[in-house]
């Protein structure tokens, strides 16, 4: 997610889910944005990076761009700010909308919904197959 400095992130591709979803550990609306009478809010982000060194973290400045209802892996139904950010992983080179969740209980950081994977095929019998690749100095 190159837009907000986080070049490496392990994240779970999830085709159950539709929309992807990203753990924050603390948000704090720092600002408004948009039209007068629909204006949203702009918030400060800090995105623990790794479960293993709590500091890797990322500071992120996001506008929200809406909000969704989503079940959590519980069932329970959860009101969530949704921001955008461009993704950049393999194939995917895309603007994506993320949901902002406390994901804590969680292995993983971040998951990738069908909204996010539409149009790559999933080979659901590997796993770990992307690798850090050296950015493209263009």
């Amino acid at each position: 997610m190159p837009d907000w400095g986080i070049e490496r992130l392990r994240v779970k591709l999830d085709s159950g889910a539709k929309t992807s979803a990203i753990h924050v550990s603390s948000s704090e609306q720092i600002g408004e944005h948009g039209p007068e009478g629909a204006r949203l809010p702009v918030l400060k982000l800090i995105i623990p990076l790794s479960r293993v060194y709590p500091d890797r973290i990322a500071e992120v400045i996001a506008p929200v761009v809406g909000y969704k209802s989503v079940r959590d892996t519980g069932a329970n139904a959860e009101h969530r700010a949704v921001v955008r950010t461009r993704l950049v992983c393999g194939p995917i080179n895309r603007d994506i909308d993320v949901t902002v969740t406390d994901r804590s209980g969680m292995i993983f950081r971040m998951i990738l919904g069908r909204q996010a994977l539409e149009g790559v095929l999933i080979d659901s019998s590997l796993g770990y197959t992307l690798k850090h690749q050296a950015r493209d100095p263009k």
